[in-house]
Parts: structure tokens; sequence; C-alpha cells
């Protein structure tokens, strides 16, 4: 169960404080050459990063 705490803290991580990184990581095989984000895209993985946050931290309580 800790790899699960582990993996979303770090998704949430990422996607908080760099969501053009996480949207690169979900989206380099979609697009040829420069392809950037839209700014909604990127408040959109940052709530994403919010959630998914919130549900690490909940595990690791859920483990003590």
């Amino acid at each position: 169960m800790w790899i699960f705490v582990i993996v979303f803290n770090l998704m949430g991580l990422i996607s908080v404080f760099s969501p053009r990184t996480s949207w690169f990581l979900s989206n380099w095989w979609r697009f040829e050459g420069d392809a950037e984000p839209s700014s909604v895209s990127l408040l959109f993985y940052r709530i994403g990063g919010v959630v998914f946050l919130i549900v690490g931290i909940s595990l690791l309580f859920r483990e003590i």
C-alpha cells in the first residue's frame, strides 16, 4: 500500500508545482514538433494534482 501513497503524492506534487511537465509526461506521444498546452489544460492538470495530493495524504493517514 505504501507504493500507492508514494505514487499519488509524487504525481500530485509534479502536477501542482509543474503542470507543464505533467502535461508533457502524459501527452508526449500525441504531438510532433512544438506543441504547447493551453492555460485551461494547465489549470486542469493543477486541479488534478491537488486531487492526487488529497488522495495520497488520506492514504498516508490511513496506513498510520
